[in-house]
Formats: structure tokens, sequence, C-alpha cells
């Protein structure tokens, strides 16, 4: 009964808080402002202009300032049943919903939005701006497009930048890349999209094999985003000059490095190898004179199980070896050529050997902390049941009278 009587309280109250809900139709430009990125500002009125307000203005304005603390407190959707088909409100629902990426609700929103706002408080271009974007984010591409075409020519560069770069991705998903193509190369370097259409213009220019222009977007990403090394990756991809391949591998193996991120490392070592190892086996065929080719394939597949996670040890390794060979093939030839490969063959059985004993050391060192944990595992079982068997003699043993003393233990 007093669980019914507390629910039935909760809903009366719930409904004295929306019952007296607003639908606020007021000058929207007097309270908030909004701007290019659809977002809304609220404007705090002085006390004189307070004052100023005529009678019904004030009522509008405190129902205002209680919206706006519920939007304080980043209850939207609570403001939202407050004051019905509040546009303020919307706008926030609509980028609220958005950022959760629950681009279903966002749209439903933003339609709302459309049919609310009587007084174009938001410019139409913005508007039509994040419901194409919202109908792209849902997937339904060819309607965003239908609504950015009649803004293709607008005058204002930014503005046309966008909708060129919006209908390019539109267009890339759709998987029509060569449509995507022609949008996507009218988008600005100052646009804010700018380095994303160059990223869609250089994936759609490799689904129809036309490589020679991904390398000239490839180079336009390095020049506006130097630090970014996937940008150097894509150069590496599509140049058929392999001295350029490599050295963009090793710009991009940089940047991973200060980025700490080693699983691309081990990927970037990966594509190195077979263009770092040609250049011995040419060099290596030139030659007259019998030698053992240093051959970095085989030393890594040799000791291949030996400290496999360490990642900087092998990077260090593999960049040592090729850095010998390819000093050994610029300054020499002939037999001063077999007898610098002859060293680094030398030089590559003693890292071996060292290797091998450094493997056994961690090997040794990690049983010994792995019997040591077990070692405590066991002390720390006994220990328990040592305790367990000291509460149960205390528990259940008589106490005892010491007649020597007069008097019972101490523990007692």
């Amino acid at each position: 009964m007093l669980k019914r009587i507390l629910i039935l309280f909760i809903l009366f109250v719930s409904c004295c808080v929306f019952a007296d809900a607003k639908n606020i139709d007021t000058d929207f430009t007097k309270y908030y402002k909004i701007n290019d990125k659809f977002e809304i500002t609220y404007i705090s009125l002085t006390k004189n202009n307070e004052k100023s307000l005529s009678k019904e203005d004030k009522k509008i304005y405190k129902t205002i300032q209680k919206n706006e603390k519920y939007v304080s407190k980043n209850q939207l959707e609570k403001a939202d049943r407050y004051c019905e088909k509040f546009i303020p409100n919307k706008v926030r629902l609509i980028n609220y919903y958005q950022r959760k990426l629950d681009y279903k609700k966002a749209l439903d929103e933003c339609l709302l939005l459309k049919d609310l706002d009587k007084t174009s408080f938001i410019p139409k271009y913005l508007l039509e701006q994040k419901l194409a974007i919202l109908y792209a984010r849902c997937g339904e591409y060819l309607t965003s497009n239908k609504i950015l075409l009649p803004y293709i020519n607008s005058k204002n560069i930014k503005q046309a930048s966008f909708v060129n770069y919006q209908i390019g991705e539109n267009y890339f998903y759709i998987q029509d890349y060569k449509t995507a193509i022609l949008y996507l190369k009218k988008v600005i370097s100052s646009d804010f999209n700018y380095v994303q259409a160059q990223e869609f213009l250089y994936s759609s220019y490799l689904h129809i094999k036309d490589n020679k222009s991904a390398y000239s977007v490839a180079k336009a990403l390095i020049n506006k985003v130097p630090n970014n090394p996937e940008n150097y990756m894509k150069l590496a991809f599509v140049t058929t000059n392999k001295l350029e391949k490599l050295n963009n591998y090793y710009k991009a193996k940089q940047l991973y490095y200060a980025q700490n991120y080693l699983p691309a490392i081990v990927e970037v070592n990966r594509l190195i190898v077979p263009i770092e190892q040609s250049k011995i086996d040419e060099a290596f065929k030139k030659l007259s004179l019998y030698c053992k080719k240093p051959d970095w394939i085989k030393i890594k597949s040799k000791n291949a199980n030996l400290l496999a996670d360490d990642i900087l040890y092998w990077d260090r390794r593999q960049d040592d070896f090729f850095e010998a060979t390819n000093n050994c093939i610029s300054k020499y030839y002939g037999k001063n050529l077999v007898a610098c490969f002859n060293d680094i063959n030398s030089n590559q059985q003693v890292l071996d050997k060292e290797l091998a004993e450094e493997s056994a050391r961690r090997i040794e060192i990690k049983q010994r902390e792995e019997q040591n944990q077990l070692l405590r595992q066991q002390n720390a079982l006994i220990q328990e049941q040592n305790r367990i068997q000291y509460m149960r003699n205390y528990n259940y043993y008589p106490r005892y009278y010491d007649y020597y003393w007069g008097r019972y233990p101490w523990w007692f």
C-alpha cells in the first residue's frame, strides 16, 4: 500500500512539473544566438533590460530561465519536455544525439525543427546542411545529395566547398568513385574537411586504379599534415620508385616511434625488408669471387623464436644490418665488397650467439619468477591453513586455570 502511494506521489509531482510545459512563441534572437557550427548560445539579460520587459515578456523570460537551469545541468531531454517545441532546445538535442552517434533520433529532431522554425531563426542553409549530414549518417546518401545540390554553385566559397565535400563523400559510400572524385576535387584547402576530402579522394583513385593521381593526393596530404605517418605510407604504396618508397617507409617509421605505436613499426619493417634485401641481391650477383650473401630474411627466420616479442631489439638490429650492407655496397666492389660482406656475416654470427644467450637468460628469469610466485602462493596457503587451525583451537578448546600463577592465561 505504501509503495503504491509513493508511486502515485511521484507521478503527481512529475505531472506538476511538466503540466505547465510551455510552448513559447517569441523572438528567439532576444535570448539566443546560433553560430555557423549549429551551436546555441544563451544570452542572459541584464537587470536593467529585464526591468524594461513587458509583463508578458517577463513571464516568457522566467520560463526561459527555468529552462536554462535544466540545460545547465545537462538535462536536455527534461528541458525539452518542460518547453515543448522550443527551438533552442531542439538544436541542442540534435547536437546531443549526434555526439552520442544516435543519428536516427538526431534526424527526427531535425525534421521536427524544420517544421517548427517559421521565423527562420536558424538560417535555411545551416538547417539544411545539418539535415543533409544526418541523412548521410543514416545511410540515405541520395536524399542528402538532393538537399545539398541547390547550394552547389553558392557564391559563398566555404559553403560551396562543404557541399562539394559532403556530396563527394556520399558518392564515395555508394561506390560511385568517379563521381565522388569530381566533387571532392573542388574542396578548398582552407576547408575544415579538406584533409578528410583528400583521404576520400586518395581511396577513390585507388579504386579506379589511377595510382598517378593518388600519388599527387598523397603528396598534398604530406604537405598539409607532415606529422601523420599514414600519409607517407600512402605515398610509398603508390610510387613505383623503390628509393622513394623506401625513404617514405623510414619517415613513417620515425613518426610511429614518436607515437610509440609499435605494431605499426613491425608492419613497416616487414615492407622495408624485401626492398633493402633486393639491393644486396643485386650487388651480390655482380661478384665473381665466392662469399656468403648477407641475407636478413634467413637471419630473421633462423632466430624467429628468440625474443620474438622484443620489437625494439629486432628493429634496431634490422636497421644496423641494412645500414652496414648499404655502406658496403656504396663504398666497395670486387674483393673489398666480398671482405665487407664477410665481416657483416661474422658480426651477425656473434649477434646470433649473444641473442641465444640473452633469450636463455630471460627464459631463466621468467621461470625463476614463476617459481617464486608459486612459492609465495604456497606460503600464503599454509599461513591461511595455520590461521584457520588456530581459530579452531581457540574457539573449541576449553579455557584452563593457571594454578601456578593463580589466574587465566593472558590471551584469555
